[in-house]
């Protein structure tokens, strides 16, 4: 059934390296999901993934754009556990040292210690 298309897992594997999944290509897995299979899209298929990838990707950018623009004096546990959250779901994996959750996690860690001295 997938022909050209790439399977599951290589759109997981470019998630988690942060390969950006574009509107414009989930778009195009679909229409050429369609031309394979005669009726669209199947449950669990490429088109799927990537849409699913996609929007869960712009779910990360949208929530680390709105922590991001917050002073960082202001940035607290709560915003590090959503921006975390996020981006597990954007790369399909808990997000590691150097990520921006534990950047996020280290601001707000820091004005935790700052506003209980």
């Amino acid at each position: 059934m997938e022909g050209d298309l790439p399977p599951r897992q290589e759109l997981d594997r470019r998630a988690v390296e942060g390969h950006p999944i574009t509107q414009t290509e989930a778009s195009e897995l679909a229409a050429a999901e369609t031309d394979i299979t005669g009726f669209g899209p199947v449950k669990g298929g490429p088109a799927s993934v990537a849409q699913s990838r996609h929007d869960k990707q712009q779910n990360f950018w949208a929530k680390a754009g709105d922590v991001a623009r917050k002073p960082a004096d202001e940035v607290t546990k709560e915003d590090a556990a959503q921006v975390q959250k996020a981006e597990a779901r954007a790369t399909g994996q808990p997000p590691g040292k150097g990520s921006t959750s534990a950047e996020v996690q280290s601001i707000a860690d820091q004005n935790a210690k700052t506003k209980a001295t």
